[in-house]
Protein backbone atom coordinates (compact mmCIF):
# COMPACT_ATOMS: atom_id res chain seq x y z
CA UNK A 1 0.00 0.00 0.00
CA UNK A 2 1.11 3.55 -0.62
CA UNK A 3 1.41 5.94 1.81
CA UNK A 4 -0.22 9.32 -0.31
CA UNK A 5 0.28 12.93 1.00
CA UNK A 6 -1.16 14.39 -1.76
CA UNK A 7 -3.83 14.06 -4.24
CA UNK A 8 -3.43 15.61 -7.91
CA UNK A 9 -6.37 15.98 -10.13
CA UNK A 10 -5.87 17.21 -13.57
CA UNK A 11 -8.84 17.35 -15.69
CA UNK A 12 -11.09 18.79 -18.23
CA UNK A 13 -14.97 18.96 -18.81
CA UNK A 14 -17.18 19.86 -21.37
CA UNK A 15 -20.69 19.00 -19.77
CA UNK A 16 -19.79 18.39 -16.51
CA UNK A 17 -19.15 15.17 -15.83
CA UNK A 18 -15.40 14.83 -16.12
CA UNK A 19 -15.52 17.53 -13.27
CA UNK A 20 -17.88 16.16 -11.15
CA UNK A 21 -15.67 12.90 -11.33
CA UNK A 22 -12.67 14.55 -10.33
CA UNK A 23 -15.01 16.43 -7.35
CA UNK A 24 -15.73 12.58 -6.43
CA UNK A 25 -12.09 11.47 -6.25
CA UNK A 26 -11.53 14.44 -3.76
CA UNK A 27 -13.74 13.71 -1.69
CA UNK A 28 -12.67 10.67 -1.00
CA UNK A 29 -9.10 11.44 -0.83
CA UNK A 30 -10.57 14.75 1.52
CA UNK A 31 -11.86 11.57 3.83
CA UNK A 32 -8.62 9.96 4.13
CA UNK A 33 -7.00 13.02 5.10
CA UNK A 34 -4.97 13.92 2.18
CA UNK A 35 -4.12 17.30 0.88
CA UNK A 36 -6.09 17.25 -2.42
CA UNK A 37 -5.19 19.88 -5.58
CA UNK A 38 -8.10 20.09 -8.42
CA UNK A 39 -6.91 21.77 -11.60
CA UNK A 40 -9.00 22.53 -14.82
CA UNK A 41 -6.41 22.45 -17.23
CA UNK A 42 -7.80 25.06 -19.67
CA UNK A 43 -6.83 27.48 -17.09
CA UNK A 44 -3.04 26.78 -17.82
CA UNK A 45 -1.70 29.67 -16.50
CA UNK A 46 -2.32 29.06 -12.68
CA UNK A 47 -1.08 24.99 -12.91
CA UNK A 48 -0.18 24.15 -9.73
CA UNK A 49 2.40 20.23 -10.04
CA UNK A 50 3.45 18.05 -7.48
CA UNK A 51 7.09 19.42 -5.47
CA UNK A 52 9.97 17.13 -6.25
CA UNK A 53 9.73 14.16 -3.52
CA UNK A 54 6.23 14.79 -2.25
CA UNK A 55 4.38 11.97 -2.14
CA UNK A 56 1.66 12.52 -4.33
CA UNK A 57 -0.72 10.41 -6.68
CA UNK A 58 -1.69 12.04 -9.77
CA UNK A 59 -4.84 11.60 -12.28
CA UNK A 60 -6.12 13.06 -14.79
CA UNK A 61 -10.08 13.23 -16.25
CA UNK A 62 -11.44 13.99 -18.91
CA UNK A 63 -14.41 13.35 -21.76
CA UNK A 64 -13.96 11.16 -24.43
CA UNK A 65 -13.92 13.15 -27.66
CA UNK A 66 -14.09 11.37 -31.12
CA UNK A 67 -13.38 8.04 -29.80
CA UNK A 68 -10.26 9.58 -28.31
CA UNK A 69 -8.97 11.88 -25.60
CA UNK A 70 -9.92 15.25 -25.88
CA UNK A 71 -7.14 17.40 -27.72
CA UNK A 72 -6.79 20.08 -24.97
CA UNK A 73 -5.74 16.68 -22.59
CA UNK A 74 -3.12 15.34 -25.04
CA UNK A 75 -1.37 18.95 -25.44
CA UNK A 76 -1.91 19.04 -22.19
CA UNK A 77 0.32 15.44 -21.26
CA UNK A 78 2.37 16.50 -23.63
CA UNK A 79 3.78 19.06 -21.95
CA UNK A 80 3.19 17.34 -18.29
CA UNK A 81 6.45 17.54 -16.66
CA UNK A 82 8.60 13.97 -16.21
CA UNK A 83 9.57 12.30 -12.78
CA UNK A 84 7.18 14.02 -10.63
CA UNK A 85 6.15 10.92 -9.08
CA UNK A 86 5.24 7.55 -10.36
CA UNK A 87 2.30 6.43 -10.28
CA UNK A 88 -0.85 7.87 -11.97
CA UNK A 89 -4.46 7.23 -12.68
CA UNK A 90 -6.76 8.22 -15.56
CA UNK A 91 -10.60 8.30 -15.85
CA UNK A 92 -12.76 9.22 -19.00
CA UNK A 93 -16.30 10.13 -19.24
CA UNK A 94 -18.09 8.36 -21.91
CA UNK A 95 -21.39 8.04 -23.38
CA UNK A 96 -23.70 5.70 -21.05
CA UNK A 97 -27.08 5.08 -21.50
CA UNK A 98 -30.17 2.94 -19.39
CA UNK A 99 -32.76 0.81 -20.80
CA UNK A 100 -34.95 -0.06 -18.66
CA UNK A 101 -33.07 -1.28 -15.23
CA UNK A 102 -29.93 -1.72 -17.45
CA UNK A 103 -27.00 0.49 -17.39
CA UNK A 104 -26.16 0.74 -20.99
CA UNK A 105 -21.70 1.43 -21.40
CA UNK A 106 -20.34 3.78 -24.08
CA UNK A 107 -17.56 3.79 -26.14
CA UNK A 108 -13.86 5.12 -25.56
CA UNK A 109 -11.97 4.01 -28.41
CA UNK A 110 -8.40 5.08 -27.72
CA UNK A 111 -9.06 7.81 -24.56
CA UNK A 112 -7.34 5.64 -22.02
CA UNK A 113 -4.37 4.17 -23.93
CA UNK A 114 -2.74 7.02 -25.74
CA UNK A 115 -2.93 9.11 -22.24
CA UNK A 116 -0.98 5.91 -20.90
CA UNK A 117 1.39 5.91 -23.08
CA UNK A 118 2.71 9.25 -23.07
CA UNK A 119 2.80 9.31 -19.44
CA UNK A 120 4.64 5.71 -19.60
CA UNK A 121 7.07 7.91 -22.15
CA UNK A 122 7.53 10.67 -19.00
CA UNK A 123 8.23 7.92 -16.41
CA UNK A 124 4.87 7.38 -14.92
CA UNK A 125 3.09 4.49 -14.38
CA UNK A 126 -0.69 3.91 -14.75
CA UNK A 127 -2.37 2.54 -11.38
CA UNK A 128 -5.70 2.76 -12.46
CA UNK A 129 -7.91 2.67 -15.65
CA UNK A 130 -11.44 3.44 -15.76
CA UNK A 131 -14.38 4.54 -18.24
CA UNK A 132 -17.44 6.31 -16.10
CA UNK A 133 -20.64 5.53 -18.08
CA UNK A 134 -22.02 9.36 -17.83
CA UNK A 135 -25.64 10.20 -19.22
CA UNK A 136 -25.09 10.68 -22.98
CA UNK A 137 -25.34 14.21 -24.98
CA UNK A 138 -24.62 12.70 -28.16
CA UNK A 139 -28.53 14.34 -29.19
CA UNK A 140 -27.37 13.57 -32.79
CA UNK A 141 -27.87 10.30 -32.10
CA UNK A 142 -30.38 9.31 -29.35
CA UNK A 143 -33.27 11.80 -28.35
CA UNK A 144 -32.16 14.00 -25.18
CA UNK A 145 -32.21 11.66 -21.94
CA UNK A 146 -35.76 12.47 -19.89
CA UNK A 147 -34.51 14.13 -16.21
CA UNK A 148 -35.14 10.83 -14.25
CA UNK A 149 -32.83 8.43 -16.34
CA UNK A 150 -30.20 11.23 -16.80
CA UNK A 151 -30.18 11.43 -12.53
CA UNK A 152 -30.68 7.36 -11.97
CA UNK A 153 -27.17 7.33 -14.14
CA UNK A 154 -25.63 10.07 -12.48
CA UNK A 155 -26.05 8.26 -9.07
CA UNK A 156 -25.05 5.22 -10.57
CA UNK A 157 -21.90 6.40 -12.12
CA UNK A 158 -21.38 8.44 -8.32
CA UNK A 159 -21.08 4.79 -6.73
CA UNK A 160 -18.71 3.33 -9.31
CA UNK A 161 -16.07 6.64 -9.30
CA UNK A 162 -16.28 6.63 -5.40
CA UNK A 163 -15.59 2.86 -5.39
CA UNK A 164 -12.98 3.62 -7.44
CA UNK A 165 -11.22 6.37 -5.98
CA UNK A 166 -11.26 4.25 -2.55
CA UNK A 167 -9.36 1.16 -4.17
CA UNK A 168 -6.63 3.20 -6.25
CA UNK A 169 -6.10 5.49 -3.03
CA UNK A 170 -5.46 2.49 -0.64
CA UNK A 171 -3.00 1.59 -3.22
CA UNK A 172 -4.66 -0.63 -5.09
CA UNK A 173 -4.25 -1.24 -8.86
CA UNK A 174 -7.63 -1.09 -11.00
CA UNK A 175 -7.22 -2.19 -14.31
CA UNK A 176 -10.93 -2.35 -15.09
CA UNK A 177 -10.78 -0.14 -18.36
CA UNK A 178 -8.63 -2.40 -20.21
CA UNK A 179 -11.49 -4.60 -20.13
CA UNK A 180 -12.93 -3.12 -23.00
CA UNK A 181 -9.90 -2.38 -25.16
CA UNK A 182 -10.57 -5.38 -27.84
CA UNK A 183 -13.52 -3.69 -28.66
CA UNK A 184 -12.48 -0.08 -28.14
CA UNK A 185 -9.60 -0.41 -30.77
CA UNK A 186 -11.29 -2.17 -33.19
CA UNK A 187 -14.07 1.19 -32.87
CA UNK A 188 -11.38 3.18 -33.25
CA UNK A 189 -9.70 1.47 -36.08
CA UNK A 190 -13.44 1.23 -37.62
CA UNK A 191 -14.10 5.25 -36.78
CA UNK A 192 -10.68 6.25 -38.98
CA UNK A 193 -11.70 4.64 -42.17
Amino acid sequence: MDNWKSLYIYFISGTGNARASAGWIADEANRMGLRTVVQQIDRLESIVFPQPGEKALIGFAFPTHGFNTAPLMLKFLAGFPAHLGNKVFLLNTRAGMKLYKIFMPGLSGVALMLPAFILWLKGYRCIGFRQVDMPSNWISLHPGLRKKVTESIFIHCEKIVRDFAGNILSGRKVHRGLLRLPVDLLLSLYHRL
